[in-house]
């Protein structure tokens, strides 16, 4: 009853209402902005080298999307310093937002325009969203796909950073291990100039000759002066035996001082050769950290998957006009029927009083 007691002038509230709101968010009082859309997928990937040249256990699989933890990165990145101001430079979007470089704060304003106009969310999907909105349609476009190619350099110039440091550390290592593997093979080249070459076989091939001529020497020691009794010193029986001493007394001379040279330099031989052996394989296991390294520094995979890039729209997303008429004017009649409630109730105020 009390709407169509007041119908013509709500009617006229509403209609009022609707044509305001109507004409006041056209283009001449709101200018319409249009919105570009991209959406990615983290990788699972942050090693090249543990995804392609890992083993088993680390290797990981270069086309599995990534999940919670990397879409989390993924925003960080987005939201950086970096290509927020790399935007802003490349798109002098100072200039196109008409910010005065020499009002005061240029820097807050544009960013503030940046960050209202640009937004990352990730999706319920686990993906990452960018959503890009301006008044030039192309340039929302060129914008979005824009940062979505400066997060894999972003990305790239962090894990490179680390990645160098990394690959100093192992090539300082490597370097170090190499050097010490040519001391120790230029220590057991001048041991090999001095006879030494294997000490527990040549130890044992020594021990073994110098007791051989050490028997023989007795042994024709033994038998010279019984020969001398009965044959003459010319006689070749008596001339061989003392032959064959004097040969066993310098073989055993010969075999004493290689012996006492093996002795002498045995220690160093044996030493060199383990810490040879553990040289090589300490290099061989740097070598092949120092290549996985350098693959590191050297190479890069994508950080994302690309679903959707961005691309210029055909229709604004900003004002929704029907959006702004339908509660403009539902909110109009809701102010109009309070306040004339509020004339009704003032009237019989006022009648009761008189």
């Amino acid at each position: 009853m009390f709407i169509i007691r007041w119908k013509w002038h709500l009617l006229i509230i509403g209609v009022l209402a609707a044509v305001s709101a109507m004409i006041f968010s056209g283009p001449s009082f709101i200018k319409p902005k249009f919105k570009s859309t991209v959406i990615l997928f983290p990788s699972n990937t942050n090693s090249v080298s543990k995804a392609l040249l890992g083993g088993v256990e680390e290797q990981q699989d270069v086309l599995k999307y990534g999940e919670e933890e990397q879409a989390e990165q993924m925003l960080q990145v987005l939201n950086s310093d970096d290509i927020r101001d790399r935007i802003i430079e490349k798109f002098d979007l100072m200039d196109h937002y008409n910010i005065d470089p020499k009002g005061n704060y240029p820097v807050t304003r544009v960013r503030k325009e940046y960050e209202s106009n640009i937004t990352f969310e990730r999706t319920e999907f686990m993906s990452v969203k960018i959503d890009v909105m301006d008044e030039d349609p192309e340039l929302a476009a060129e914008i979005a796909n824009n940062i979505s190619d400066l997060l894999d350099s972003m990305k790239t110039k962090i894990q490179k950073e680390r990645a160098l440091q990394a690959f100093k550390i192992v090539e300082a290592s490597y370097n170090d291990k190499v050097k010490r593997l040519n001391e120790v093979e230029d220590s057991l080249q001048i041991l090999r100039s001095k006879g030494i070459f294997d000490y527990d076989e040549q130890s044992k091939i020594y021990e073994e000759e110098y007791t051989k001529a050490v028997a023989v020497y007795e042994n024709e020691k033994a038998s010279l002066p019984i020969l001398m009794k009965y044959n003459k010193e010319s006689d070749s029986i008596v001339v061989n035996t003392k032959a064959r001493i004097d040969g066993a007394e310098a073989k055993m001379k010969n075999m004493k001082h290689e012996l006492d040279n093996l002795a002498k330099y045995g220690g160093a031989n044996v030493t060199m050769n383990q810490e040879m052996g553990w040289a090589r394989k300490a290099v061989a296991d740097l070598r092949e950290r120092y290549a996985k390294a350098k693959i590191d520094l050297d190479q890069s995979l994508s950080s994302k998957f690309v679903v959707n890039r961005a691309i210029k729209a055909e229709k604004k997303a900003y004002p929704v006009r029907w959006l702004i008429v339908v509660f403009s004017t539902l909110s109009a009649l809701f102010l109009g029927v309070l306040l004339l409630i509020g004339v009704e109730s003032y009237a019989q105020f006022k009648k009761s009083k008189a």
